[in-house]
């Protein structure tokens, strides 16, 4: 795929070093330490799908309509989107029950992040500037700790940059907003505050006719 393609062969080890050490500071010892804060509930729902916290006044349908629970309870959840939910389910499923298996996509994601910020830094500005921005993203405190917990953030996160990434892509080929679009729903199903992005790309596509 073109997002994945890095022309100078130069750029492309300077960045693969990069992306070493981002994966490096991220992946190493990921399972130390118990889940923290919101990281317990979230792996408690992501291990059956299952839409329940326990809140004595924010009741959901899996207490609703117990002990007989539609099928349909399985797919909804009432305070996030599922889409994090179903990938750590994925993920443990695959790996076990284990804190490693639920923060790893956190990780990789993260990651992947990283690249994105060099596809932009290079769209917007030079590869020089996509670089140092990777390498600073690789080793930022913020986004290092929350790429190592299994929390929303490093998911929304990416796919806000995919979104950013293909939206710049459409200014030059009008075919990818299919790209956009479907990267938007990803964002919208991974956190619903990321629809603080759809004005921005409406505004900038209505006023595309008069620029």
């Amino acid at each position: 795929m073109q997002i994945f393609h890095v022309r100078n062969a130069k750029y492309a080890y300077i960045l693969a070093v990069i992306l070493f050490v981002a994966a490096i500071v991220r992946f190493v010892n990921i399972q130390s330490g118990d889940p923290i804060g919101d990281e317990v509930l979230y792996s408690f729902r992501a291990i059956g799908m299952m839409d329940f916290d326990e809140a004595e006044f924010q009741t959901t349908p899996r207490e609703w309509f117990d002990p007989e629970v539609p099928w349909w309870t399985y797919f909804s959840f009432h305070d996030h989107p599922p889409l994090v939910f179903f990938v750590q389910h994925v993920f443990i499923s695959a790996f076990g029950e284990t804190v490693f298996a639920f923060r790893l996509p956190s990780a990789i994601f993260g990651v992947l992040s990283v690249f994105l910020i060099y596809r932009i830094g290079a769209m917007l500005f030079s590869p020089t500037a996509g670089l140092a921005s990777a390498a600073v993203l690789a080793v930022t405190a913020n986004h290092v700790f929350i790429s190592r917990v299994g929390l929303q953030e490093s998911y929304v996160i990416f796919f806000m940059l995919l979104a950013y990434y293909f939206f710049l892509a459409s200014l030059r080929d009008e075919k990818k907003l299919l790209h956009l679009g479907f990267a938007l729903g990803l964002c919208l199903l991974t956190k619903y505050t990321s629809m603080i992005l759809l004005p921005r790309y409406i505004y900038q596509e209505c006023a595309r006719p008069f620029a």
